[in-house]
């Protein structure tokens, strides 16, 4: 048996969704995708994470919400308040693949 290596894989890209446009989704935009693997990772540690990221990028007013991907569980929506529009925005989805 081969030995478990943990890792760290992170891409940002430019991606294109064949969507209708409105005011909150455009059909090309940027895209932040990451996958951690070790073990005993929980929840806490993705969302300790999220909150790095996010307050290297100067966000860090932030809520985590519970949603539904489809390869993912538990998987969280990720708002942040953003103060021009006094409102929460969603800022990014995650999740735990499944193993």
């Amino acid at each position: 048996q081969e030995k478990f290596t943990p890792a760290k894989y992170f891409s940002i890209d430019r991606v294109f969704r064949n969507e209708t446009l409105d005011a909150t989704h455009l059909a090309e935009f940027h895209q932040v995708e990451g996958v951690v693997a070790d073990r005993g990772l929980t929840l806490g540690h993705l969302m300790g994470t999220l909150r790095q990221f996010f307050t290297k990028l100067g966000i860090s007013q932030l809520r985590f919400k519970p949603a539904y991907n489809p390869y993912t569980e538990p998987s969280m929506e990720v708002f942040s308040y953003h103060e021009g529009l006094k409102k929460w925005v969603e800022v990014g989805n995650s999740g735990v693949f499944r193993p």
